[in-house]
């Protein structure tokens, strides 16, 4: 038998392409920056086909040898959910479902309808795999009550944790003091480009500013959401907008630093657009940087020109209006990231997720 220490043992169960994903980071962080967890960890390392067997080998082994006394299945998790569960068998196990499958392929990227038979098929399955979750996480509280009412799933088993960033790299940087009003005005956006990102919302505001003295750099994005990006833009003869190939990770804060807005959004005005906090707007905001935010289905603490700059979600003029602002008030922009900065220590640092993981665990 495995012998037992007075903490409790949580497994983090992960077999995704990017094992290092801020999501992963961020509740392992939480989990280990309390003083009682013993965390253990299945997760892949590779990052093609083999990563699901490396992960359940890894799962096994620790179930043999240490016999956690929970389990976390993290991001994605509903690709393995019932090897899973049948391997951690009579222990709780935390599902950390983030996305939906059914919600992307029939709302978000219309690949599949709603009322066919492989629509119906990922709504069953999805729905099983919430209902036998022990515990579901997700990272808002709009997506907590979609899930509840979309699977039929009692929503006092689903809680919301906000993603937060990885804050050993998005730290807040002093602005130099020399700083002032600029004469071409840096615009930064970056993401995969999908549908909830909004990035044809972001170039019709750069066409509507297209006159002023402004530059946008658009970074990421492939295949299909790459090409449709450079034909609007090349539509729209949009001489202000850069774009860039993807950036080392670890590039992405001297980016922000040298940007005087932010992009977080999202912008896109879909159903999933208006339930989350976007991944970047975290970093920002760990950041100290000023950033503007699409408006979502709930009261987070964004303030418009206070603590960052919010607008309408799927309306460019709206986002023109606000870029333009920003441009004129580069004076009162330091003061709007400080707040923001301080917005997100207290709602969506990882002091607040290990609070949260405390009292699920507890």
């Amino acid at each position: 038998m495995p012998i037992r220490n007075n903490k409790m043992r949580v497994c983090y169960v992960l077999s995704y392409r990017c094992p290092e994903y801020v999501r992963t980071k961020s509740l392992i962080r939480a989990l280990s920056r309390m003083l009682d967890i013993e965390v253990l960890k299945a997760v892949n390392k590779s990052r093609g086909i083999w990563r699901y067997a490396q992960t359940l080998w890894r799962l096994l082994t620790l179930r043999i040898g240490k016999d956690p006394d929970c389990y976390i299945l993290g991001f994605r998790g509903y690709e393995i959910f019932w090897i899973v569960r049948i391997l951690t068998w009579g222990r709780p196990l935390i599902l950390d479902h983030m996305m939906s499958p059914y919600d992307s392929l029939v709302h978000e990227k219309k690949l599949i309808k709603e009322e066919g038979v492989v629509g119906r098929i990922i709504h069953s399955y999805e729905r099983s795999i919430l209902r036998s979750a022990d515990i579901v996480l997700t990272d808002t509280q709009p997506h907590r009550l979609y899930l509840a009412g979309q699977f039929g799933v009692n929503a006092e088993k689903i809680r919301s944790i906000p993603v937060g960033t990885d804050e050993e790299v998005f730290k807040p940087v002093p602005v130099p003091l020399h700083r002032g009003r600029k004469d071409l005005f840096h615009v930064l956006f970056y993401g995969s480009l999908l549908p909830l990102h909004g990035v044809d919302i972001i170039l019709r505001a750069a066409q509507v500013l297209r006159d002023s003295p402004m530059r946008f750099t658009i970074i990421g994005g492939r295949g299909k959401a790459l090409r449709d990006f450079h034909e609007m833009k090349k539509r729209l003869k949009l001489d202000t907008v850069v774009h860039r190939g993807w950036v080392p990770y670890e590039h992405l804060p001297d980016l922000i630093q040298e940007a005087d807005v932010c992009l977080g959004g999202p912008f896109g005005d879909t159903g999933q657009a208006r339930r989350v906090i976007t991944g970047k707007t975290f970093q920002f905001l760990a950041m100290g940087r000023p950033v503007i935010v699409g408006i979502t289905g709930h009261d987070y603490g964004f303030r418009d020109q206070e603590n960052c700059l919010l607008v309408s979600q799927g309306d460019e003029e709206a986002l023109a209006r606000a870029i333009r602002w920003c441009f004129e008030n580069q004076d009162q922009l330091p003061a709007i990231g400080d707040k923001g900065l301080h917005l997100y220590r207290e709602r969506f640092s990882t002091d607040c997720i290990k609070k949260i993981l405390q009292e699920i665990l507890s």
